[in-house]
């Protein structure tokens, strides 16, 4: 089994790393009062002592208030041989101590409103707690229902779109702004060739990696049709032998 050789943190289009870490623990801690506010992208790529790399990209968002710095990584996948963290405020030498009603009782009053809320839904709701939208995402209205993915045998398209690709560009292909862009409605998709190879090889100089190492053609083929007709989108559809044709 390869071990890693080094770390390299890349932070929004900066062309130099921020961080090399080339001895264990690999663990890239970052201090969100080095970065403006809003949201960041990052990108870490594990170099392994068998030549071999890996490229994984994050979003983490900062905000500045009460003149304490905070923030929080949307994106820190499960099994990553690697630890990324933003600094906890109260780590920093100088920091104001900390204001008792915004930052100590109204925590706990909030805590207690949620419990009450969800107490009620359980009782009374029609549906339980966990069916509640809580968070809902613009999307491009479209005359047209959602076809159904063409069929790739053995293989949920879907599922792989949900466990790699909806983080980065929503679970409805709605995108995150210029990093992530929008699947649904993308005119682009007419170029089934151009998106195989996106898919395959990653794009150069933007936040798609490559998972043609982690994916076989089948599965590839399968999530590249669920995007082509999922959303109101319709763009035909390609064969898992189109996929083995431009590896």
């Amino acid at each position: 089994m390869a071990n890693i050789a080094r770390v390299e943190v890349y932070v929004d289009d900066a062309p130099e790393p921020l961080q090399i870490i080339t001895q264990e623990p690999f663990r890239i801690k970052l201090n969100p009062a080095d970065f403006s506010e809003g949201e960041h992208f990052m990108r870490v790529v594990i170099y392994y002592d068998n030549d071999e790399y890996y490229e994984q990209p994050y979003v983490f968002s900062v905000a500045h208030t009460n003149e304490v710095f905070v923030g929080y990584i949307n994106r820190a996948p499960v099994g990553s041989p690697i630890q990324v963290d933003l600094i906890d405020p109260m780590e920093q030498e100088g920091m104001p101590p900390p204001k008792l009603l915004t930052q100590a009782i109204f925590p706990v009053l909030l805590f207690v409103a949620i419990l009450v809320i969800a107490g009620w839904f359980s009782i009374y709701g029609d549906s339980a707690v966990s069916d509640v939208v809580t968070h809902i995402e613009p999307v491009a209205a479209s005359s047209k229902p959602a076809a159904a993915a063409p069929a790739t045998e053995g293989v949920d398209g879907a599922a792989i779109f949900a466990q790699d690709c909806a983080t980065c560009h929503g679970p409805n292909g709605e995108g995150q702004g210029d990093i992530f862009p929008a699947l649904a409605g993308n005119e682009h998709l007419a170029d089934t060739a151009m998106i195989i190879d996106t898919v395959l090889h990653g794009r150069t100089g933007t936040a798609m990696p490559p998972w043609g190492d982690q994916l076989s053609d089948d599965q590839i083929a399968a999530v590249v049709n669920y995007i082509l007709s999922s959303w109101g989108n319709d763009y035909g559809s390609v064969t898992t032998e189109d996929v083995a044709a431009r590896r």
